[in-house]
């Protein structure tokens, strides 16, 4: 009689036991946590216009942070930056030091590592800083031998230099800003980054010229986060920017960040490649 109650008593808890599974399952998913710790942890780097820190506040600004702060509110948590560098952001994602790294464009091999919500971020296009007295019109015209490239180190853009490449030099930089400042001291020829990061640089350069080599694609950019097995993170993610993405918000943000920096966003080609001419 007292081994079947202990028998009884043992199944009733393993069978509780396995209800609770899915439940904790939940509460340890990115989101589950994110709610409970109020805090949603991004990814931020010195990149204009993705990511500046003021240094004299410490404070960061800039497109990602502002789309990391509707994403924030839209859950009720408060939004902590966590700063590492674009050739790290896979590694710390994995780590778990961070929840999302905006401005993260989903290639093959980060898609191996990392995981991307289904809908884009926004879009940009591939753009040149070159010498003011450039003929330069294609990628083409940029390829030529003698000619000194310089690209930020474990980016999108450094892998597709990387390919089309065949006969320039190609120098990489830990950031943007370096790459800027090679472009200043005549260091390298030709910067290549995305065109809302170049007209950035540009009006505080005013150094050379941007241009939008042929042929012009347009590229969509993401955020990264890590692989789990809850799909709840990246599924809602991927339903926040869809949502912002329609309404425009990315090109209102990005407009916004060029008119606090005294540059009039007029004409300049925004982050929704629907409104691009």
């Amino acid at each position: 009689m007292n081994t079947t109650r202990r028998t009884l008593l043992a199944a009733t808890v393993l069978g509780l036991a396995s209800l609770a599974v899915p439940a904790l399952a939940e509460d340890a998913s990115t989101l589950g946590r994110i709610k409970q710790q109020k805090q949603l942890r991004i990814g931020v780097t010195s990149a204009e216009p993705w990511f500046f820190k003021d240094p004299m506040t410490e404070k960061w600004t800039g497109v990602g942070i502002a789309m990391g702060e509707k994403l924030a509110a839209n859950l009720g948590v408060t939004l902590v930056p966590v700063e590492t560098t674009w050739a790290n952001a896979v590694a710390a994602l994995q780590a778990d030091q961070m929840d999302l790294m905006f401005v993260l464009d989903p290639t093959d091999e980060r898609k191996k590592a990392i995981d991307f919500p289904e809908a884009p971020l926004f879009y940009y296009a591939m753009g040149a800083l070159v010498a003011a007295d450039s003929t330069a019109k294609s990628w083409e015209d940029i390829d030529k031998s003698g000619t000194r490239i310089g690209v930020t180190l474990g980016t999108s853009l450094d892998k597709n230099i990387t390919a089309m490449v065949k006969n320039a030099e190609i120098n990489r930089f830990s950031n943007n800003d370096e790459a800027i400042a090679a472009f200043a001291s005549k260091r390298v020829d030709v910067v290549v980054q995305f065109h809302p990061a170049l007209i950035v640089q540009y009006s505080r350069l005013k150094l050379g010229k941007v241009i939008l080599p042929e042929p012009v694609n347009p590229v969509a950019t993401s955020a990264g986060l890590r692989k789990e097995a809850s799909p709840a993170f990246r599924d809602w993610v991927s339903e926040q920017f869809a949502a912002l993405y329609k309404d425009g918000v990315p090109d209102q943000i990005f407009a916004g960040y060029l008119k606090s920096k005294n540059i009039d966003p007029t004409g300049i080609p925004g982050l929704v490649k629907e409104a691009w001419k």
